[in-house]
């Protein structure tokens, strides 16, 4: 083991607290070519790490954990002086094996979610958008100048709790320049509360992932603060909601010409937004009467076949026009972009008596429950909606099969032996008029 270094400055919490703020570390050498640096915040200090380069050229830095100011420390993410030393010689061991680690300022989750959200566009992911939202409505404003390092099981832990608990925001309009608003529990709805969870648990995976990619790819040491976070349980099982036959008809009667052509293009499809918005001339096949999805939500291709109704839309939808035009473009020719179907939804489903009023997503569920409660297989509505695999089919639509799942009960359930006979029978009923 090597020796510990004394330095009156640092070795104890009260002479740290002595020390004046400032933007450097206080660096104290403790082998050749590797430092120990402190850094004193407003809530407690950090621990850093300086050392050599494999070619001796330069200093790599890195943040090792919190200080033990304020807490005993636990030798993982809090450190004394001289389990810090320690940690300080691991990095400088793996940084002499290695050059891969680079020459960083702390590393903050500000600077983590700007690396995940880098790969995340890189692969080509369709949700980027909506990851982004969420992390700059939810993480970057509790997180973002935080160290990784310095994160604690129970600051995640209550950060999770107030997700669970706070009120719904709502939709505004950035250019009427709305204030934000909120829905609030005030008939303690069970549902309500679920829904609240359930989003706590998907934005609790979005922290959890810019978190790991930050491990993975060796920009903090340990995962275990945020490993133990576990999502709420019994939440995500979800109450689909579908458009009976007549809500539809009277939902595509209340539509203008081109978002009537943009519903019912979803509905004989199952068709996302932003995949039927999208999609063009070269995109439906005339010969099979299939519709080809380039990339879906999954990041995989598939092809939707078409019933009669569904051919004769996309017949009239594409006939006279070029490859590489559109098929579904607003009144003026233009195309429908994000967001741009939410008012005439809203306005359609007033219209229309639908109520609650749907987003459109429940158009796909609505395919998806039609095709499920006329016996179609798990498998096949898998493959037209582009689930990966069929158990988010299986715990959307599996209920609307009754017949189905009878049917599989009654071949493979086996008699438990023979019941035996009785002579005993139930009485039938008879009415009043039978009985005269």
């Amino acid at each position: 083991m090597a020796r510990l270094v004394r330095d009156s400055r640092l070795e104890s919490r009260e002479a740290r607290l002595r020390l004046k703020m400032r933007q450097e570390p206080y660096w104290r050498l403790i082998s050749e070519g590797i430092h120990l640096g402190y850094y004193r915040g407003n809530r407690g200090g950090i621990w850093h790490a300086r050392a050599r380069s494999a070619d001796n050229k330069r200093y790599i830095k890195s943040t090792l954990a919190q200080a033990d100011d304020y807490s005993e420390a636990n030798g993982k993410n809090v450190l004394s002086f001289s389990q810090a030393q320690e940690q300080a010689r691991k990095f400088a061991h793996k940084i002499s094996r290695s050059d891969d680690l680079e020459d960083t300022k702390p590393y903050t989750v500000k600077t983590a979610i700007t690396d995940y959200l880098s790969d995340f566009k890189a692969n080509g992911k369709k949700s980027y958008y909506s990851t982004e939202t969420q992390i700059n409505a939810h993480i970057l404003p509790v997180f973002g100048d935080k160290l990784i390092s310095a994160l604690t099981f129970k600051q995640l832990n209550a950060w999770k709790n107030k997700l669970a608990t706070t009120d719904k925001r709502v939709r505004s309009s950035k250019k009427l320049k709305q204030e934000q608003h909120y829905i609030s529990d005030e008939n303690n709805d069970p549902e309500y509360q679920r829904r609240r969870r359930a989003t706590a648990n998907r934005i609790i995976t979005i922290l959890k992932a810019i978190l790991n990619h930050a491990f993975h790819t060796n920009r903090v040491e340990t995962n275990e603060s945020w490993q133990k976070l576990k999502p709420f349980k019994n939440v995500s099982e979800p109450k689909i909601r579908f458009l009976s036959e007549d809500e539809t008809i009277r939902l595509i009667n209340a539509c203008e010409p081109d978002f009537r052509a943009l519903i019912r293009g979803a509905l004989l499809t199952g068709a996302r937004y932003g995949e039927l918005t999208t999609l063009k001339i070269s995109d439906y096949n005339r010969d099979n009467h299939t519709l080809f999805i380039h990339q879906s939500k999954s990041g995989k291709s598939r092809h939707i076949p078409l019933n009669e109704e569904g051919i004769k839309l996309f017949e009239q939808l594409t006939i006279g026009k070029k490859a590489q035009d559109l098929i579904f473009t607003r009144m003026d020719g233009k195309q429908w972009k994000k967001n741009y179907q939410v008012r005439p939804l809203e306005a359609a489903c007033n219209a229309a008596k639908i109520t609650p009023i749907i987003n459109f997503h429940i158009l796909r569920h609505t395919y998806g429950s039609a095709l499920a409660m006329r016996g179609v297989p798990l498998q096949v509505i898998a493959a037209a909606l582009g689930h990966s695999d069929t158990r988010i089919t299986h715990k959307h639509y599996a209920h609307l099969m009754p017949s189905y799942i009878a049917n599989v009960i009654k071949q493979h359930l086996p008699d438990f032996g023979k019941t035996q006979t009785s002579n005993v029978t139930y009485i039938k009923k008879t009415s009043i008029k039978e009985s005269i």
